[in-house]
């Protein structure tokens, strides 16, 4: 535990130094101020445009962050040779590979919360008022930014950070069109239908993660939705996990 702690805050440190953490925050904080001028130009929609963009906005960068920092996090170990420096003292390649993981989670629960810390601010401006689903959309834009966080680790574990950036944001993107993959597989044939079905129930449900209309809606938050969803979230992650690290055993460096 203790060399655990010591490779995440290490990753976590490295990461806060990178330049491109501190242009993404920066960006994505003036995007969340731009949310304001865009609803004050809409029809009397102007706090509904505020939300939405505002959580599309957390969304979006997080998996920014994730993509161009996460999936170069081992890759940058190994090519700089510090890799040999860690793995000759007693910690194994599952405490290294888990130690990249959760420093990189805490630096995303950092720019999660500025930015969602700023989003609510927005909010409550327009508002008056901070809606417990808001809090709810904030911090499960975070877990699933966590989820392709292990995702672009795994990737990481046997390819290149281009192609791991490459291959996590298709999952995203593939994650986020669950509900029309499920469709489209209703009205297929019977080849065709099992295989969306069988990418249905594999690849992670990315819009489960989603509480935007909830926000927008202002619809009060489903307890044990919530916790199904949070219990998804665990034990994808945990699986990711261990492919990652199973992968990251067998690769020789």
């Amino acid at each position: 535990m203790k060399a655990l702690k010591a490779i995440a805050l290490n990753t976590f440190r490295e990461t806060v130094r990178d330049k491109l953490l501190y242009s993404l925050v920066a960006f994505a904080v003036i995007v969340l101020g731009a949310s304001l001028l865009a609803g004050s130009v809409s029809l009397g929609q102007d706090t509904r445009v505020v939300q939405d963009f505002g959580l599309m906005a957390i969304l979006v960068f997080q998996l920014i962050i994730s993509l161009f920092i996460g999936t170069q996090l081992v890759w940058r170990e190994v090519e700089h040779k510090t890799i040999y420096m860690v793995l000759s003292k007693p910690v194994s390649r599952n405490t290294f590979y888990l130690g990249k993981f959760f420093g990189l989670c805490l630096t995303l629960l950092v720019t999660g919360l500025v930015m969602g810390g700023l989003f609510l601010i927005l909010v409550g401006y327009k508002t008056h008022t901070v809606q417990a689903v808001s809090i709810i959309a904030i911090s499960y834009t975070i877990l699933e930014a966590w989820l392709l966080t292990a995702v672009g680790l795994l990737f990481s574990a046997f390819t290149t950070p281009l192609a791991s950036a490459v291959y996590t944001f298709c999952l995203a993107l593939i994650g986020h069109s669950s509900a029309t993959i499920w469709i489209i597989s209703q009205k297929s044939g019977s080849i065709i239908k099992g295989l969306l079905e069988g990418i249905y129930y594999l690849l992670p449900n990315l819009e489960k993660f989603n509480y935007r209309n909830d926000v927008v809606f202002n619809l009060p938050p489903d307890g044990r939705q919530t916790a199904l969803v949070a219990l998804y979230f665990l034990g994808y992650t945990i699986a990711l996990l261990l492919l990652g690290m199973a992968a990251f055993r067998r690769d020789e460096f």
